[in-house]
């Protein structure tokens, strides 16, 4: 990719990367390695439909307010209103193995720079349509643009569609999968990101569920939560404290990369106190007029790195987040 004077490199395009992921297929395919490279990334994950998680952290990173699953019988599709659109390094960055645009940012979320491959488990063929690219991925490096059009919606949101054609992952089996995941996010989900304040779900039935953070002011938070098919929504309170720290990178590169700025925070659960009983002797609960809260323990307190590592345990009383280096399904802390 230099121009012909063999000096300053010449603008990437689509077409020019997708002719570099084609030539390493083939050299893999000729060598025997593409089966046991598709394995060993997929099998990162252990969890069932944990890309979602995935398409979350994309849309985080990308400063998107509300985000959207729509799970089809044959695909499902996901759509936020980041901010940030695709350029041409994130369409290099999502097409490649082990680069990630977001690696020297310690205020994002997606660093791995594989995390994306985890939709190959359920899909062949991923899209992406955002600004001004709609393509879709195949052998998983690969981009492409054959019989796809751009929408005016690309001009402000980012869409996946992935379609449930991998043959080792029946649509019967992706849909159910994703509908259990789906259905156990949490108010845990949402509570230490900063940017994302609503996720929406539509599932084949039509029926929809949501969960959604609300300011309260004075560090405390409300965190509603809808169940499809259910009437009232439930809504949890917290009070949260961040703080900024200083950590080492012990994988940076040189010393002036060492110290980065990192976020911590802590999540107490909190309950409305009751007013005082009424003329008739009822009483009741008012969140917007409650003069004071209680806190009250949450049990377990879960361990989180942005989203909650579930195979860790802190046996505090209270939520956790901070920068801990990850494994790369983001379900529990490295040793290092």
């Amino acid at each position: 990719n230099i121009d012909k004077r063999g000096t300053n490199p010449m603008p990437e395009t689509i077409e020019t990367i997708a002719l570099k992921r084609q030539k390493w297929v083939e050299a893999n395919e000729e060598n025997g390695f593409e089966k046991g490279l598709r394995r060993l990334l997929t099998d990162l994950y252990p969890d069932n439909a944990h890309f979602l998680y995935e398409l979350l952290q994309n849309a985080e990173d990308a400063r998107a307010q509300e985000v959207r699953f729509i799970l089809h019988e044959d695909r499902i599709e996901f759509e936020h209103d980041g901010e940030r659109l695709f350029s041409i390094n994130d369409v290099d960055a999502i097409t490649s193995i082990g680069f990630s645009t977001k690696r020297d940012d310690a205020t994002n979320i997606g660093k791995f720079g594989v995390g994306f491959k985890a939709v190959f488990a359920y899909t062949k063929t991923p899209e992406v349509e955002s600004g001004e690219f709609h393509f879709r991925i195949r052998d998983m490096v690969v981009p492409e643009v054959d019989g796809l059009s751009r929408s005016p919606a690309a001009d402000k949101q980012t869409r996946f569609v992935l379609p449930f054609n991998n043959p080792k992952k029946p649509q019967d089996r992706a849909q159910n999968e994703i509908e259990t995941l789906l259905r156990a996010l949490d108010a845990t989900t949402l509570l230490f990101l900063t940017h994302i304040r609503k996720i929406e779900y539509l599932l084949p039935d039509s029926s929809l569920g949501y969960i959604e953070r609300n300011d309260l002011g004075n560090n405390r938070f409300e965190i509603l939560l809808q169940q499809p098919n259910e009437l009232a929504t439930t809504p949890t309170w917290f009070m949260k404290f961040d703080k900024k720290v200083q950590v080492e990178d012990e994988e940076a590169e040189n010393e002036s990369q060492k110290m980065k700025s990192c976020r911590i925070a802590l999540a107490f659960g909190l309950s409305p106190v009751e007013v005082k009983a009424d003329a008739k002797g009822k009483k009741k609960r008012d969140v917007d007029t409650a003069p004071e809260w209680e806190l009250i323990p949450m049990e377990p307190g879960r361990v989180c790195i942005y989203f909650p590592a579930d195979k860790e345990t802190s046996n505090l009383r209270f939520h956790l987040h901070a920068p801990f280096a990850s494994t790369v399904a983001r379900d529990s802390v490295r040793d290092c």
